[in-house]
C-alpha cells in the first residue's frame, strides 16, 4: 500500500523551499511591496495546496488501515437486485424526513407530516456494486512549488514566507477535513437510503423494480456483428405506495 501512496511534502519542506538560482539584481525595477504581495500569494497558495494534499493523504491511509471494517459497514453488494443476463439493479435512494412542517408564504396555511419519504435517485442497471472508496478516496496530484522568482530571497522574506505557509497550510488542512466530512455524509446518506428502500419494500410501502430482457438474436453486420444480442431495460421503476391497506408491519 505504501508503495502506491507516495507521501506529499510536509509543512517543513514547504517552509524550507530552496532558491534554485540567484535572481539578478533582485527583481530590478519591481517595487518591494508589489513583490512581497506576489510572494505572499504564492506562499498562501503553496501552503493551502500542501495542507490539502497532506491531510488527504493521511485520511486515505487511515481509511485503508480500516478497509476491512469499512467493507463490512458499507456493503453495497448485499443491497443489489439480480437482473437478467447477469446484470444487477441498484436500488433507489430514499430519504426520510421526520416531523416535517411547511408553512405557506402568507402564513395562512401549514402542512405537517410525521414522516416524508422522497425517492432522490431511482433504480438503475449496473454491472457491479459501488464502494465506499468511490466516495472517500480523493487524489489532488502533485503539489507544484511556485516559480523561483516568487521564493524568498533573504531572511526577512523567509520569515514572512514561513508565516504565510502556516496560514495557507491550516486552511488546506481544514478544507481537506471539510471535504472528507461532506463525502462521508453523502456516503452514509446513499447507503442508508438504499437500506431504507429495502425496509420500505418489505413493508409494502414501495414497489419493486421490474426489468425486461428482449432477445434479439443476431444483429449488426458489416464491420460488427452481435451474436446472442440481448437488451435489458427497467420497465417499471419503484414507486412509493400510498395505499395503507397494503402496508405490512415492520419486522423487528
Amino acid at each position: 500500500m505504501e508503495a502506491d501512496m507516495a507521501s506529499p511534502p510536509d509543512i517543513h519542506e514547504l517552509e524550507n523551499i530552496p532558491k534554485l538560482h540567484v535572481i539578478v539584481e533582485a527583481d530590478a525595477g519591481l517595487p518591494f511591496d508589489i513583490r512581497l504581495e506576489a510572494v505572499r500569494e504564492a506562499a498562501l497558495s503553496y501552503g493551502a495546496r500542501g495542507g490539502l494534499a497532506w491531510r488527504t493523504f493521511h485520511i486515505k491511509r487511515d481509511l485503508e488501515a480500516h478497509g476491512v471494517y469499512m467493507d463490512k459497514v458499507f456493503d453495497f453488494r448485499q443491497l443489489l437486485i439480480p437482473a437478467p443476463s447477469g446484470l444487477l439493479i441498484e436500488p433507489p435512494i430514499i430519504s426520510e424526513t421526520i416531523n416535517s412542517m411547511i408553512i405557506s408564504g402568507s402564513g395562512q396555511e401549514a402542512a405537517v407530516a410525521d414522516r416524508v419519504y422522497n425517492i432522490n435517485r431511482n433504480a438503475r442497471i449496473v454491472s457491479t456494486s459501488r464502494s465506499w472508496r468511490n466516495y472517500l478516496e480523493r487524489e489532488w496530484g502533485n503539489v507544484m512549488p511556485p516559480p523561483d522568482i516568487l521564493r524568498p530571497n533573504n531572511e526577512e522574506e523567509r520569515a514572512r514566507w514561513i508565516e504565510w505557509i502556516h496560514e495557507g497550510w491550516e486552511k488546506g488542512v481544514n478544507q481537506a477535513n471539510e471535504i472528507f466530512e461532506q463525502d462521508l455524509n453523502q456516503l452514509t446518506a446513499h447507503y442508508q437510503g438504499m437500506v431504507r428502500y429495502r425496509m420500505l419494500l418489505a413493508q409494502g410501502m414501495v414497489s419493486p423494480p421490474y426489468a425486461l430482457q428482449v432477445d434479439r438474436g443476431v444483429t449488426g453486420g458489416g464491420d460488427k456483428m452481435l451474436v446472442g444480442d440481448r437488451a435489458v431495460e427497467i420497465t417499471g421503476k419503484p414507486e412509493l405506495i400510498p395505499g395503507t391497506e397494503s402496508w405490512q408491519p415492520a419486522s423487528r
